[in-house]
């Protein structure tokens, strides 16, 4: 019976000229959402969710943001059957909305509440795990006018880690491209064909084409560009209800599995090729002849009794004798052409169990489903680590999340080898490993020692690894309680071992530690702190103190090396600059240039920097570990904060402002080393008073190139009426700037500017490109015009970049632009010399000249 709810998407549509589909299919356990982008009149995203059978719809003219202060306008339409979630391709001229339909993205959706009640009230909260759409979003009915016939919607994204400055639809295709090939058109002729030919387009076709064995949600696309495992996050609490599968939690290293073409790859987690090491399992994996695949493993050496044991694998794997060991597979990724990452775990196991033939050395990870808390007791009894509990009808999302929790029966953990102490009595090579971990912001942290569970070849294994990271002092680290004994030679902290202990001491030290093994598989950077409960922390952890200067001697080697004293760097305390308390100023940023650095180089460039930073939203590249750390993105103010870094506010938005010097070292403080700001100021957020054109080369081009581009833009923008400025990025590339009278609002400006770059594109095909592609832009330059909207944002003036060397985004002067030019010359230490050398400003006069961009291009407020 076909459902009365779709009676409108039937009425508006002859489908014997139109490839759409008719009819649903069954709903799923876990509801799926698209969002199509369609081509149609006017360019707009059809946005979908399942419910009740059919797909709830709305028309997003803009398209979905991850930024939350985009409010997204969604008109809401009439229903469509659950088959058009599949639907690509292009519906004839004549039909109602002709034009090109793609999938732009999809995966599952979770309402937050009741969502048929949600749609009375006008107010849907719900989270969504697609491709480019994830986390919280809510859409709100808007109250008509008068008049008004449709019913206006606002898609918003809640805040929480899925937020993206600047993520509007445009920049998330350049961001994060689709691995989908391109739709072709025309695809569909208009001509009038019985029901049962209706015919489809090929994207169509070779959607529904894949064979019945591949689960439900299986995407048509290419083999997945280094791929990344999926990560369990450390929980305390047992997950309850029948939606949690529990797995053993094996007690080894993760592997990916690469099958292409019949030649078998093994991937560790950091993507280091390990098949060597392992050749007679990947020998066993080729006999099998699978299809080209991805899956997800653990690689393990069984005792007798079936357990998994660490120190067997290390020992396996030192003696080089590998022909023991077993892989166990728990999921499966892509496979013959289709990706299952966004199909629910539980169909995806039931995919993986038939597709290899089992044996003693390839074995499949079977599972429970419910009764967490009885399988976790189990499996401690029987002396496992643990079990992982994963979500049954979660797509598989790369990174750690709470998909897939992961419960011990103890307490074991990865730490960072600090340092270690001379042996004692009989025992050789060292007596112990002193240990740490990272915090949330990168510092380390000691927790004292680990003496016990070597056996005398690892003794000796490890002290050659320890006297190759041997180092004339300690890494910067944070200790609560006493402080470490004397005598340890420090190392630089990139080993990473395996401990177990029975918990934590109040002066944060780890209690019955013993030591299981080396992790090869891991990096330092990626051990943080492995308490998970967060008040369990505050009560095992005093407020810690730098460490102080101490005194040790160098060891000797294997070869008895006479005694040398070394000496040791003082971790500095808290400095006050600018009324900015400033916490380990020591740290660095840069090889060789500090948080002080910064902070102090900051002081001295403030009178002309602030004249482009001050009063202006802000978004902050942050490096807490430094530039060759993890780095992360922040628009909005956070609780703690230095004051001098103000949230400012405006219509109820949130946006991190400075005003002042303070401002400026108040980032230092944080770390944030690079500035980047919107195209207007706090007091006009809508109108913009500036525009930026990023010229950024491909890779074989030479900066003299991006010069003659740069001038040649000049005059372009020039015989338009409009005076530019020119800067360097810090990088490869140049910037052109501006300067407008705040009169013009988003839309205007970013139709100028993407019309300009796309004019200069056609007329000199060769030379430049608009379209952000790194395909397309092999040989030219792209003018990347996608800074020009509401909430994006460019590099400041004057701001350092992360990158070598410490260079910084500089303004010039015409006259500077030649040839000649080298942007790696303005650095953090030579550019105060610069501003004393200078007479005068090389962008003066940008502040006071109001420029209106060209007719075509206006769309001036109040007009």
């Amino acid at each position: 019976m076909l459902s009365p709810a779709l009676d409108t998407y039937r009425r508006r549509r002859d489908f014997n000229r139109t490839p759409e589909p008719q009819t649903g299919r069954r709903k799923r356990r876990m509801p799926i959402f698209v969002v199509q982008k369609h081509h149609a009149r006017r360019l707009h995203w059809d946005f979908r969710l399942e419910h009740d059978g059919v797909l709830w719809s709305w028309a997003v003219p803009k398209g979905p943001s991850l930024d939350p202060a985009d409010k997204r306008l969604a008109v809401h339409v009439e229903d469509h059957p659950l088959d058009y979630a599949g639907f690509e391709g292009e519906i004839p001229a004549g039909n109602y909305g002709a034009g090109t339909v793609e999938i732009w993205d999809e995966g599952q959706w979770e309402p937050l509440g009741d969502p048929s009640e949600g749609m009375r009230r006008g107010e849907i909260k719900f989270t969504l795990s697609g491709k480019r759409l994830n986390g919280g979003f809510v859409m709100v009915r808007l109250k008509p006018r008068q008049g008004e016939k449709g019913e206006n919607w606002l898609l918003i994204k809640e805040k929480d880690e899925a937020v993206m400055a600047g993520g509007d639809a445009e920049r998330l295709e350049v961001l994060q491209p689709s691995d989908r090939k391109a739709v072709k058109k025309p695809v569909v002729k208009a001509k009038a064909t019985p029901k049962a030919e209706a015919k489809t387009s090929p994207a169509t076709k070779s959607r529904m084409a894949k064979p019945r064995s591949w689960p439900e949600g299986a995407v048509k696309t290419t083999f997945p560009r280094d791929p990344r495992p999926q990560l369990a996050t450390l929980s305390e609490a047992i997950p309850e209800g029948e939606i949690w599968l529990s797995e053993v939690k094996f007690d080894g290293y993760r592997i990916l599995v690469k099958v292409s073409g019949g030649k078998v790859t093994l991937l560790t987690r950091q993507a280091q090729d390990w098949t060597h090491r392992f050749r007679s399992l990947a020998d066993l994996i080729e006999k099998q002849k699978l299809p080209d695949a991805l899956l997800d493993a653990e690689l393990v050496q069984l005792r007798p009794d079936g357990i998994s044991d660490f120190s067997l694998l290390q020992q396996a794997l030192s003696g080089g004798d590998t022909r023991r060991l077993s892989l166990y597979f728990f999921d499966l990724l892509w496979v013959d052409g289709y990706d299952l990452r966004p199909c629910r775990l539980i169909d995806r196991k039931a995919a993986l169990e038939g597709l290899l033939r089992w044996n003693d050395r390839l074995r499949y990870s079977d599972h429970h489903q419910g009764e967490a808390g009885a399988m976790r007791r189990n499996a401690c009894k029987l002396g496992l680590e643990g079990i992982i509990c994963k979500n049954a009808d979660a797509p598989y999302r790369a990174g750690r999340n709470k998909a897939w929790l992961k419960v011990k029966c103890s307490g074991r953990e990865e730490f960072i080898v600090l340092g270690w102490t001379q042996p004692s009595g009989s025992r050789e090579s060292f007596g112990a490993l002193h240990l740490g971990f990272h915090d949330e912001e990168g510092q380390l942290h000691y927790v004292g020692g680990v003496g016990t569970g070597f056996s005398r070849t690892e003794l000796t294994r490890l002290r050659k690894l320890l006297d190759q990271a041997e180092t004339e002092s300690p890494p910067s680290f944070l200790y609560a309680g006493e402080k470490p004994e004397t005598g340890i030679h420090w190392v630089s902290p990139r080993l990473v071992v395996e401990v177990q202990y029975l918990g934590w001491s109040g002066a944060g030290r780890l209690r019955h530690a013993v030591y299981l093994g080396l992790r090869e598989d891991k990096s330092e950077a990626e051990v943080v702190r492995p308490v998970p409960d967060a008040e369990q922390a505050r009560a095992s952890f005093r407020p810690r103190r730098s460490l102080p200067a101490i005194i040790t001697a160098k060891a000797p080697s294997a070869a008895a090396k006479p005694k040398l004293k070394r000496s040791v760097q003082r971790m500095e305390g808290p400095e006050e600059i600018k009324g900015i308390r400033v916490t380990h100023p020591e740290r660095e940023i840069w090889p060789g240039l500090t948080k002080k650095d910064l902070a102090h180089y900051w002081i001295e460039v403030a009178p002309r920097a602030l004249a482009e930073i001050a009063n202006r939203p802000l978004a902050l590249v942050r490096a807490p570990e430094g530039i060759d750390g993890d780095r992360f993105f922040q628009k909005h103010p956070t609780p703690g904060q230095p004051p001098a870094l103000r949230g400012g506010t405006s219509k109820g938005d949130p946006y991190l402002v400075l005003e002042d010097v303070s401002g400026l070292v108040a980032c230092a403080q944080i770390s944030a080393v690079e500035l980047h700001g919107w195209g207007a100021t706090l007091d006009d957020p809508d109108h913009a008073d500036r525009l930026v054109f990023d010229l950024d080369p491909d890779e074989s081009l030479d900066f003299p190139d991006v010069v003659e581009a740069a001038l040649f833009l000049r005059d372009r923008l020039k015989a338009q009426g409009l005076q530019s400025f020119c800067r360097t990025t810090g990088g490869k590339g140049l910037h052109l700037v501006v300067p407008l009278a705040p009169e013009h609002d988003w839309e205007a400006v970013r139709s100028f500017s993407r019309a300009f770059a796309e004019d200069l594109a056609r007329e000199q095909p060769d030379r430049f490109v608009a379209k952000v592609s790194k395909a397309a832009r092999k040989g030219r330059i792209l003018i990347d015009w996608l800074r020009n909207g509401r909430g994006s944002t460019a590099v400041l003036s004057y701001s350092p970049r992360a990158r070598p060397g410490a260079t910084v985004a500089t303004p010039l002067a015409w006259r500077e632009v030649t040839a000649k030019l080298d942007p790696k010359a303005f650095t953090i230490e030579t550019i105060p010399g610069r501003l004393a050398r200078q007479k005068s400003d090389p962008w003066k006069g940008l502040d006071t000249l109001a420029q209106r961009l060209p007719r075509a291009g206006r769309s001036m407020k109040g007009s």
